[in-house]
């Protein structure tokens, strides 16, 4: 599923058009009649009082349509038209008569008070007020009209985009609609996944319009279905060994930090690895062995950290493995930084870098465009803002981006976690995830992502969609827990869930 700009709906919709013949009259009857087909599960149409706001864009010619279909249905329907009416299309024009014709009445409102009696008594409110193209906060009467609808009792429907709410970024400078339902049009815009704009879109429902599948095929950035990991995922045969699902080797942990080292060993067990050794400290492997039996668990040296002179041992084990994670609890001691560059500017398979390994990349100013291997980085928010300069406010307002950016300037596959989880490639594509929840916020998840992205990698798939799949896994693992437990629950329930959230995307082929 691509995932749009507002720049690149545009495009979308003038490919449609334009290349593959599509009058803009079909398109918008497409739209509205999804706006109440798709709701139809969820929504009472039949003699509801209904009031469809529309503006004077396209957008409100999609609502003029819906309003059709809404009495088609059985509604009471009723139009509130705000704007200058001069600036209405000819498909929207046409749509206003049709309507009227049908005895549904449109009533031009200039103030929001004009429109306050009707939408204090609708049961249904349709917000086709203003579309994908807001520049700048939503001022005077408009605002007045949306501040009304969210106050008013009935369930809000936004058409393509909450009114207010900016496509890019989700954010809002003023007054947004909060709606319960949104129906995405011709593609799913950026801002109905980012934070906040996922909180004001409500139930995100979505409708092609029938712009074909070949106009979508050079957007660069996607959102993760399950499909999409169905297709990727490795399929195990009969005679399959654990000598063919991956050695995964794990360097992380030391004094006092061994959990880090164990949730990453599980994680890549219950990620399908075929073999895990976690190769941490002396202290910390005494403190560790046989905690999970599964888990092959050696030391380096004899201090209370990595430093290094443990590097050379270090990568004389990894000559056995086939992906290494390294980071998860190695601490941030200046030695410990040099291990982590002599391992990630030596190694030359596929290495996952988390957590404190992260740090250590950019104390040591590695040059990661340069190192001989094949780099997936995990970071959080924090992390990557010491990876990047930037602010967490500024990764946050272009999250997709910063992303995006880092991984093609640095050549690697660049996991960005938070709400939503971005993963992206050197090639300029990204993937937002869909799944996960609020529950997942607490310590040890992140860990557990790095064993399951580095067991999937060892699985035979290549950087990129270990970690596309891996992300998804995770985050559908979580939900899983979170069917039982909202808040609560631990990382490692999280991990004992991925087996079960890999069967539930098997099922997508059955």
């Amino acid at each position: 599923m691509i995932l749009t700009k507002n720049e690149e709906a545009k495009l979308l919709d003038a490919m449609a058009m334009k290349e593959y013949g599509i009058p803009e009259m079909v398109l918008m009857e497409n739209a509205g009649a999804s706006v109440v087909r798709l709701t139809e599960p969820f929504v009472d149409w039949d003699d509801a009082f209904t009031v469809i706001l529309c503006g004077t864009g396209n957008n409100g010619g999609d609502g003029f349509v819906a309003a059709r279909y809404a009495a088609g249905l059985g509604a009471k329907v009723l139009v509130l038209l705000m704007g200058n009416e001069a600036h209405m299309s000819e498909s929207s024009k046409l749509y206003r008569h049709t309507a009227e014709k049908m005895g549904i009445p449109v009533i031009p409102v200039s103030k929001a008070e004009e429109g306050a009696p009707y939408i204090h008594e609708a049961d249904i409110l349709v917000d086709a007020l203003i579309g994908t193209g807001l520049s700048s906060k939503v001022k005077g009467e408009k605002a007045a009209l949306i501040g009304l609808v969210n106050e008013a009792r009935g369930i809000i429907i936004s058409v393509d985009v909450p009114s207010g709410m900016m496509t890019d970024t989700g954010r809002a400078a003023g007054v947004v609609v909060d709606a319960d339902y949104t129906v995405a049009l011709g593609s799913i815009k950026r801002g109905h996944v980012l934070y906040p704009g996922s909180s004001y879109t409500g139930r995100l429902l979505y409708s092609p319009i029938g712009i074909p599948k070949e106009a979508r095929l050079d957007f660069p950035v996607h959102l993760t279905e399950k499909k999409d990991v169905f297709n990727i995922l490795p399929v195990r045969n009969r005679i399959s060994h654990k000598g063919k699902n991956g050695f995964i080797g794990i360097f992380a942990g030391s004094d006092g930090m061994e959990g880090a080292a164990l949730l990453a060993g599980q994680g890549a067990l219950y990620g399908g690895g075929g073999k895990v050794a976690v190769v941490t400290t002396a202290g910390a492997a005494r403190v560790l062995a046989g905690r999970i039996p599964e888990l092959m668990v050696s030391s380096l040296g004899e201090g209370l950290f990595f430093t290094e002179k443990d590097a050379e041992g270090a990568l004389e084990k990894a000559k056995a493995y086939d992906v290494i994670a390294i980071g998860p609890g190695l601490g941030r001691k200046k030695e410990t930084g040099q291990f982590v560059k002599k391992l990630v500017t030596s190694f030359a398979g596929t290495l996952v870098v988390d957590a404190d390994g992260l740090f250590a990349l950019k104390e040591e100013n590695v040059r990661l465009a340069t190192c001989p291997g094949r780099l997936i980085l995990t970071p959080h928010v924090g992390e990557f803002a010491h990876l990047t300069g930037l602010s967490p406010v500024e990764i946050e307002e272009r999250r997709i981006d910063a992303a995006i950016r880092f991984a093609v300037d640095n050549h690697v596959v660049l996991v960005l976690k938070g709400a939503p989880t971005v993963t992206a490639m050197p090639d300029g594509s990204a993937f937002v995830n869909s799944t996960g929840n609020p529950g997942m916020a607490t310590g040890g998840m992140g860990d557990t992502l790095t064993g399951i992205i580095a067991a999937l990698a060892g699985q035979g798939m290549n950087g990129s969609t270990a970690a596309v799949a891996g992300v998804y896994l995770h985050g559908l693992a979580g939900d899983l827990a979170a069917e039982k437990t909202p808040v609560g629950y631990r990382a490692s329930d999280l991990a004992e869930l991925v087996p079960a959230a890999r069967a539930e995307v098997m099922k997508t082929g059955r």
